[in-house]
């Protein structure tokens, strides 16, 4: 026969619970420069019982400084983020703190980057920049770089939680379009297998963002023949026959740029 319990009982139970030991919250920190934006990770991040927002940055220095002194579990960080414009945040950061797991968020989403939906060959203006950054899909570029997962601004609230869940244990979180470019890498051995000099890295990058001859004269202060030659060198290596499917091509496979 079974009866009530006792209010000792009860309070054995309640102690049991309480010196069970709690399952450690995953800590993140949220780099954003736009406020609106990283107020709105930060409200949605907080809604989950199992994360804690320990720190926000606006820019790449304070980004550092807080996860070197935070020690957080995953750095979710927009990549237009200030501060190192030239080589990436993503190396930026890792090089100061190789361990940190990095969720990587596009400045974009899906149907508005310019890089995964080109404009067409007959409607594309000359001076119309395809690309963003270094010329190539940002999110493929930041998984080259490091960043164990990879979100577009375009997706779904519960695929950030997802994501932020994986990279905190470990594992690495690609959001469809990335994992299908590093794919279509998979798929070009001859063209991925191309080398590049490092001036024909940077003439490379410029006309995947649109630039014509006298641009990337300009740009590199180099001769507009020069510019041609390098050109001409880039397009051989590639197998292209013209700038414009050389520029679509570069924005595509940004591990071309990772020698």
């Amino acid at each position: 026969m079974t009866g009530r319990r006792s209010g000792r009982d009860r309070t054995a139970t309640r102690s049991a619970r309480s010196a069970a030991p709690q399952r450690r919250r995953i800590r993140i920190v949220v780099a954003d420069h736009q406020s609106i934006d990283r107020g709105g990770i930060v409200g949605l991040l907080e809604r989950e019982r199992d994360f804690e927002v320990v720190g926000e940055a606006a820019g790449l220095e304070e980004t550092i400084e807080q996860c070197r002194a935070l020690e957080p579990d995953v750095l979710v960080l927009t990549l237009s983020l200030p501060g190192q414009e030239r080589s990436g945040v993503v190396p930026a950061i890792r090089a100061a703190l190789p361990g940190l797991r990095i969720l990587a968020l596009s400045e974009r989403g899906e149907g508005n980057c310019l890089v995964l939906n080109p404009p067409s060959r007959h409607r594309m203006p000359a001076e119309l920049k395809v690309t963003c950054g270094l010329g190539t899909d940002c999110l493929q570029l930041a998984a080259a770089q490091g960043a164990m997962g990879t979100l577009r601004r375009s997706a779904d609230p519960e695929e950030l939680l997802r994501a932020v869940r994986a990279v905190a244990e470990g594992h690495a979180w690609y959001d469809r379009t990335t994992a299908g470019g590093m794919l279509a890498n998979a798929g070009e051995p001859q063209r991925r297998g191309a080398t590049f000099s490092p001036r024909e890295l940077e003439v490379a990058a410029l006309i995947a963002e649109g630039q014509s001859n006298k641009e990337i004269s300009s740009s590199l202060g180099i001769s507009e023949p020069t510019v041609k030659k390098h050109v001409g060198h880039i397009l051989e290596k590639l197998g292209l026959a013209d700038r414009l499917q050389a520029g679509l091509f570069l924005a595509r496979h940004p591990l071309v740029f990772r020698q």
